[in-house]
């Protein structure tokens, strides 16, 4: 019985600690600012278009500016929804999507407490026997959020930037992509 006992409990401390270490290598330390909100670039979003291939969207709700690659001008291409968990008060998920109906990536920021996680999903509806052997199209090596604080609740406005450091998997080119935001938290 004791050995049996000593067996599970080195599981529950193996497990443990690699949940530790899972944590510290993927997830980053938000950093505050509170005049982001102020900032110029947010407020230059207020000029900023929808991409005409993404009519779907109302260009008076432009919530960010970012973009994978080549900023064009004054065009966006991306949107943005934020969520509260409906489970936990310290969980919020940002989700940045550029789509044209079609195909399309999506970017999701996992917001936990302090502390912050970003993956990509790319989604098209050409869809083939052999998808599930491709990789993901994007991955991302590096990511940097900001806020303008660190807890909100439903209803709250939200400000902030985002950076990110874009591996494009079919040609292992990096990119460096970074684009300020704002919204509700819904």
């Amino acid at each position: 019985m004791t050995k049996s006992l000593k067996y599970i409990f080195r599981i529950i401390i193996t497990i443990l600690f690699l949940g530790t270490v899972y944590f510290v290598s993927k997830w980053n330390k938000i950093d505050i600012d509170k005049n982001i909100g102020k900032s110029r670039e947010v407020n230059n979003l207020n000029s900023k278009v929808f991409d005409p291939a993404f009519i779907m969207y109302d260009p008076a709700k432009i919530r960010t500016d970012l973009e994978i690659f080549e900023r064009k001008g004054d065009t966006v291409s991306f949107n943005l929804n934020i969520t509260k968990s409906l489970r936990s008060d310290h969980i919020y998920f940002l989700n940045f999507n550029s789509g044209d109906g079609f195909t399309g990536v999506n970017l999701k920021v996992s917001k936990f407490g302090h502390f912050f996680y970003t993956s990509s999903e790319y989604y098209t509806d050409s869809k083939s026997m052999l998808d599930f052997l491709e990789s993901e199209r994007y991955t991302v090596k590096k990511q940097k959020l900001t806020l303008d604080k660190s807890q909100y609740k439903k209803g709250d406005s939200i400000f902030g930037k985002i950076e990110l450091q874009i591996k494009f998997n079919p040609t292992d080119s990096i990119t460096n992509s970074k684009g300020y935001f704002r919204s509700i938290i819904e």
